[in-house]
C-alpha cells in the first residue's frame, strides 16, 4: 500500500518586482498553518517515509516546518527544482519513479498542480487553499502503478480548520 498526502505550500509573501516568485517565503500565517498541519499529519498518518518538495523557497519552508512537527529529519527533505509549478501529469511521473520501500510520501508543491493533481485523483475541488492537504491511499505495491482508478481518498483538511 503507498500513501500518498498532497500539500500546497503555506501563505507567501505577495509577489513583488523586488523579488523573484522563486524565492518568496512564507508570511508569519504560513509559518503557523504549516506547523499546525504538520501536527495534524503527525497525528492523523504519523511520520512520513519521505517528504518530496518543490525547490521554491516558500514550498521547502513549508516542508521544514512539516518535517520538525513530524519528527522527520530535515536533510532528508528531497526537492526538486522541476516541481516548481509542475503540472499533475509531471507530479505523477516523478511519483512514480520513487522507492518502493517508501510507504508514505508527503508532496509539498504549487497551485494548480497540486489542484489538478487532486481532482486527476478523483476528488473535485476548485482549489486547495496554502497549507492544505489531501491523502490518498494506493493499494500497489509499487509507486509505478499508482493511477486514477487506484486512488482511494482519505481525508482532506483545510488550514482554516486548524
Amino acid at each position: 500500500m503507498k500513501q500518498l498526502i498532497i500539500l500546497r505550500h503555506g501563505k507567501a509573501e505577495q509577489n513583488t518586482m523586488a523579488k523573484d516568485d522563486y524565492d518568496r517565503l512564507l508570511t508569519e500565517r504560513g509559518q503557523a498553518n504549516a506547523i499546525a498541519m504538520g501536527n495534524y499529519i503527525l497525528k492523523r498518518t504519523g511520520k512520513p517515509d519521505l517528504i518530496l518538495s518543490s525547490s521554491a523557497k516558500r514550498a521547502h519552508e513549508t516542508a521544514l516546518l512539516v518535517a520538525q512537527q513530524t519528527d522527520y529529519q530535515e536533510d532528508k527533505i528531497q526537492t526538486d527544482q522541476n516541481l516548481y509549478f509542475a503540472p499533475s501529469r509531471w507530479i505523477m511521473k516523478v511519483l512514480s519513479k520513487l522507492s518502493n520501500d517508501v510507504e508514505s510520501c508527503l508532496y509539498v508543491g504549487h497551485n494548480p498542480g497540486v489542484t489538478d493533481l487532486i481532482n486527476d485523483l478523483g476528488v473535485r475541488i476548485d482549489n486547495l487553499p496554502t497549507a492544505s492537504a489531501v491523502c490518498f491511499v494506493f493499494h500497489v505495491d509499487s509507486w509505478s502503478e499508482i493511477t486514477m482508478e487506484r486512488a482511494n481518498f482519505m481525508w482532506l483538511k483545510l488550514a482554516k480548520e486548524l
